[in-house]
């Protein structure tokens, strides 16, 4: 089930909005719209002058939208910098916790990574900035409170994102500070664990204040860990080809080969895909996930060709077994065929990648003991 829309897409960007939004939205306008006139007078911004109710509900959907617009601007300031410096933005999704700016991957120059993380904060900071002189100079009580309470808003995004609790901004730039000293995997573990004790924090903070604190800090705890992790077998995995890690002897079914005789070479072979090919040429890959759209009774009449994956990737031995790892993860595929000049050389899977790293990790960890 999908969770999340596409609404548009702007600089080749495509937007999401997540279903969770719907309820955030809802939160902040009851929010403010039980609270107005509290509000109005903690932040010392004008009585807006309308009814309790109906009409102060209304004003918190108005705040509520206006602050995600502001939260996908400092979303789009990432990705339009990013982008600018060569890197390609998936996504930006708009949800729970405000934004996220789904790139295909991070910049490991510090400089780039600062450049790209501080435009955030800075735009959040500008949009402060035009919000309050705005306010400043219309006369109208509701969009003075708009526009103060929005101003408001904003400066206070750009200090929580600016905090160094890794990966939100603040932790991105501290990373890349790190990085200019020592190494990039090293840097992020560094970062990563500052940033859990933020979360650790948050948490405590969350628990007397806000419960909505609390889920931030989970958020942030296991996005650090994550993003640490993935940091660390990539780079482990750099350190060999997809050649060193793939297996050489493969087995390849036709696309007219029955579904039921692709499920007795599963149980033979003991794998759960094959290459699918066709006189020279490899036209997809099919898997036990592949097998399992078709029902029971249609198993023996099923043709593999029918039902195989044929939007594949295909690697080069010469490739790092990185790149096959990164594949695997966005495309959420178990194995992939390698080719070598057209010919069908390997086959790579989820276990080989994993294999690899375990050992590079454990030759690492022999190497810091001088064994």
């Amino acid at each position: 089930m999908k969770t999340s829309i596409k609404i548009g897409k702007l600089y080749g960007v495509p937007v999401r909005l997540h279903f969770t939004l719907i309820f955030v939205v809802a939160l902040i306008a009851w929010s403010v719209g039980s609270n107005v006139f509290l509000i109005a007078e903690m932040l010392g911004i004008p009585d807006p002058n309308i009814a309790p109710g109906f009409e102060s509900y209304i004003l918190g959907v108005v705040v509520a939208v206006g602050l995600f617009v502001s939260v996908f601007i400092h979303e789009m300031a990432h990705s339009i910098v990013s982008i600018k410096s060569g890197f390609k933005v998936d996504e930006i999704s708009l949800w729970l916790f405000g934004g996220v700016s789904k790139m295909e991957e991070m910049p490991t120059d510090p400089n780039l990574e600062i450049k790209i993380s501080a435009v955030g904060p800075l735009s959040s900071i500008g949009l402060g900035v035009l919000a309050f002189v705005g306010g400043m100079l219309i006369n109208q009580s509701i969009v003075v409170f708009i526009l103060f309470y929005l101003s408001f808003i904003n400066f206070f995004l750009a200090g929580f994102n600016l905090i160094p609790a890794f990966p939100m901004d603040g932790g991105r730039i501290l990373r890349a500070i790190l990085a200019k000293k020592y190494t990039y995997v090293k840097a992020t573990k560094t970062a990563a664990t500052i940033g859990k004790v933020f979360a650790v924090i948050f948490g405590i903070v969350g628990l007397f204040v806000n419960i909505f604190l609390i889920l931030i800090a989970f958020f942030i705890y296991m996005a650090a860990s994550q993003e640490s992790e993935s940091v660390l077998v990539k780079h482990m995995l750099s350190k060999v080809s997809v050649g060193d890690v793939m297996a050489k002897e493969v087995k390849t079914i036709g696309p007219e080969t029955s579904l039921e005789d692709f499920l007795k070479m599963v149980t033979t072979h003991q794998h759960t895909g094959f290459p699918v090919v066709k006189g020279d040429k490899i036209i997809g890959i099919m898997t036990l996930k592949d097998a399992k759209k078709v029902s029971e009774q249609d198993i023996y009449i099923t043709r593999v060709g029918d039902i195989m994956e044929t939007d594949i990737v295909c690697l080069s031995p010469d490739d790092d077994a990185s790149k096959a790892w990164d594949s695997m993860m966005k495309r959420g595929f178990g194995r992939f065929p390698v080719l070598k000049n057209g010919e069908l050389v390997g086959i790579v899977t989820r276990s080989d990648i994993m294999q690899s790293f375990k050992i590079q990790t454990e030759m690492e960890s022999l190497k810091q003991n001088d064994i």
